[in-house]
């Protein structure tokens, strides 16, 4: 099996997002995670016009800084303390909540003679990092005050733990405390970090409180829609990526399992209906090669049934056209299968480079 992207099309969705977002004030900080840092990703984001890149993992970092790739980046998993080194030399700016931390970054910036930025993560009601609005101010002054150590602004971070979505209230919350914060500290905040590409969407109806500057997006540029609704995006694609793999059994088979029913290979009950004698196919294409969860068939009439580490089995009985024997069935990936699928040892990536290169 095989995951097709088009680095045109990311191109093309990364300037349409830096375009309404520039006109209203913000900075789009292009998110590389889910495609493992592919350099050819991270260009594609870059001609598009993002401002700087952003990654959770140094692996990731580090593959496109071997590729080339000298724009600024941001590390957006919490630095570890095992680590600090190498979050120095790799990137320019990290997200932070823990003092110590912070502390680790000064030395290790320090002894490279450099100067690390720093965006203090703010909790906001998600429950995933940062520290609680009322400790803000306390930890922003410890960090502020570190040597080689630049304190550019406050960011959160909602939806990826606890389901929390933004809004222009807690959004509007967030540069309320920025702006308290300010007056406490005599400084001026240079970033203030709203959000996702869930975010993308106060932007589009003017409602984007003032004083965000700056949005990580990630999937509003690789698949064009929002992130929690999947709804399309103002982008000229939500198809920069495809799953293609090919059909090893077609059977007619009894829709109901026969025989007592305990759990699947990953742990799910299923409830199963019986729809009677049903045309099945097999892909050659399994949970251990990506998130299944987050296909959709191409063809009309094919519809998932189920699937195990090697094996997804759909039903093709009103498949138009119909399916045979070896043919390809395409696949349209939401984020969770992109981001696995990407990082899969056992997935072929075709990539097509943006225009004009090869």
């Amino acid at each position: 099996m095989r995951l097709e992207l088009d680095c045109e099309r990311i191109r093309r969705n990364a300037a349409t997002i830096v375009g309404f977002c520039a006109a209203a004030g913000i900075d789009v900080v292009g998110v590389t995670k889910s495609c493992g840092g592919h350099p050819d990703v991270a260009r594609a984001m870059l001609a598009g016009g993002v401002t700087a890149l952003a990654d959770s993992r140094l692996r990731n970092v580090k593959r496109m800084r071997q590729a080339g790739i000298e724009a600024d980046v941001m590390l957006l998993r919490l630095p570890s303390l095992s680590n600090v080194a190498d979050v120095v030399e790799l990137t320019q700016v990290s997200l932070n909540s823990e003092t110590g931390t912070v502390r680790a970054l000064s030395q290790a910036a320090q002894a490279r003679g450099v100067t690390h930025r720093v965006i203090l993560m703010i909790e906001m009601g998600d429950r995933r990092e940062g520290v609680m609005p009322e400790d803000a101010l306390d930890v922003a002054r410890v960090m502020r005050d570190l040597p080689a150590i630049d304190l550019v602004g406050i960011g959160t971070n909602l939806v990826c733990i606890g389901g929390v979505l933004p809004t222009v209230e807690n959004t509007q919350e967030l540069v309320g405390l920025a702006e308290s914060m300010e007056g406490a500290l005599g400084t001026r905040f240079r970033v203030i970090s709203g959000g996702n590409t869930y975010s993308l969407d106060f932007v589009l109806r003017d409602e984007m409180p003032d004083r965000i500057n700056q949005l990580r997006v990630g999937e509003g540029i690789l698949l064009g829609v929002n992130s929690v609704t999947k709804n399309p995006l103002p982008c000229p694609h939500q198809d920069a990526f495809r799953v293609v793999a090919e059909v090893i059994e077609l059977k007619t088979k009894p829709s109901m399992p026969e025989g007592p029913i305990a759990t699947d290979a990953f742990g799910r009950k299923r409830e199963w209906e019986d729809l009677g004698l049903r045309r099945r196919a097999i892909i050659a294409l399994g949970e251990q090669d990506m998130r299944i969860s987050g296909l959709r068939p191409k063809r009309r009439g094919v519809t998932i049934v189920g699937a195990s580490s090697d094996h997804l089995v759909v039903d093709v009985t009103e498949a138009d056209p119909p399916v045979c024997l070896g043919d390809e069935l395409i696949l349209d990936p939401l984020y969770e299968a992109v981001a696995t699928a990407m990082v899969s040892s056992t997935v072929s990536k075709i990539v097509k480079p943006i225009a004009g290169t090869s």
